[in-house]
């Protein structure tokens, strides 16, 4: 069974805001409070803190074009070891893993597993199967996150010291998906709570993952060109996403805050991450570790929001105190006409079908 490489029902800057006109530990919130009144006039600092982390290991999305998802993750960890990188927790899906070791998809899976840890990376929770929290009941979708911990605790066992003090229960919602109902969002932070688990937020959500499908059919093609736009309209997109965080956390928290970006394991990531975090260092960013970002008192106000789509926490908080942000030219549409580049259609025309972002280093 192959997981889900989407997020259904995904919910855009755009659509969000038209509704509203150091360790790890515990996931209590409190309420969100009044938004400060000078928030709007807080100036940028010349530095921004972030915290990168990665979904949906061992596998994301398509394969990379020599099959090689080993050899591919190297190469995403080689990228956070040059530019100093620390602790890139992984949010494993285990279901890839189970099965016949002598099939090449499991040996493999098992491998990049293996080689994330290695490099002393941490791992956290994100189910077994990438359950969406929307079909399932809520029994069910519990016992499939459960089902992910006897990995997760073998991984840090067979890594030995290497991560000490960075725990595996940390959990990333499967398509950011927290619950359409209040019973169903405070059933499963009631669980989280109670095991153990911090709740790993995040604030830059690029949609990453929709342009790892494009990137494999441009490679299957053979499209360098097509290939190079992809990768330069990744690293666009994320810095726009970037500058547009920090000022909507600066809107509603009246200083700057930590961030958490949110990438996945997939091919168009791979190709672009050295040059994203180095687009990324040129806007004033220092990398930290999740644990550092989620300290940030930022992250302990509860939006309490029962909503059918998945949202950085930015959004849902800025939806919760009824703050209006603009729309992100950028990012509309940006899903749909990802979907057409190099299709039998469309070829690679819907490369340049969304506007840019400005290339000042200006947040």
């Amino acid at each position: 069974m192959s997981l889900p490489m989407t997020r259904p029902l995904v919910f855009t800057a755009a659509a969000l805001i038209s509704i509203s006109s150091g360790s790890l530990a515990g996931c209590r919130r409190s309420p969100p409070p009044p938004a400060p009144a000078a928030a709007s006039s807080a100036a940028p600092a010349p530095f921004v803190e972030v915290a990168v982390t990665v979904d949906d290991l061992p596998v994301h999305g398509p394969p990379p074009p020599d099959g090689d998802r080993v050899r591919m993750i190297g190469r995403m960890l080689d990228a956070f070891h040059r530019h100093g990188v620390p602790h890139v927790y992984g949010f494993v899906n285990g279901a890839k893993t189970d099965g016949d070791l002598g099939l090449p998809e499991v040996a493999g899976a098992r491998a990049v597993l293996r080689s994330w840890v290695a490099a002393g990376h941490p791992v956290g929770n994100h189910t077994w199967t990438h359950v969406n929290l929307l079909q399932v009941a809520l029994p069910d979708y519990l016992a499939d996150l459960e089902r992910n911990e006897p990995l997760l605790e073998r991984l840090v066992t067979e890594a030995g010291g290497r991560l000490t003090g960075l725990p595996w229960k940390v959990f990333r919602y499967p398509y950011l998906f927290e619950g359409d109902t209040l019973e169903k969002r405070n059933t499963v932070r009631a669980h989280l709570r109670e095991h153990g688990y911090q709740i790993a937020e995040v604030s830059i959500d690029g949609e990453d993952w929709a342009f790892n499908p494009p990137f494999a059919r441009c490679a299957a093609r053979g499209d360098q060109k097509a290939l190079s736009q992809l990768h330069d309209r990744y690293v666009s997109v994320h810095v726009d996403e970037l500058r547009r965080m920090r000022e909507m956390t600066r809107l509603l928290a009246g200083r700057e805050v930590r961030h958490v970006l949110l990438l996945h394991a997939g091919v168009a990531d791979t190709d672009a991450l050295d040059d994203l975090l180095t687009a990324y260092e040129k806007e004033g960013v220092r990398w930290i570790e999740l644990g550092t970002s989620l300290a940030d008192p930022f992250y302990a106000q509860d939006p309490a929001q029962p909503v059918r789509f998945g949202a950085a926490f930015p959004y849902l908080v800025a939806r919760a105190r009824q703050v209006s942000f603009p729309p992100s030219a950028v990012m509309r549409d940006l899903e749909r006409s990802l979907a057409t580049i190099c299709s039998a259609s469309n070829g690679a025309a819907a490369l340049t079908a969304a506007p840019q972002p400005p290339t000042s280093s200006t947040p």
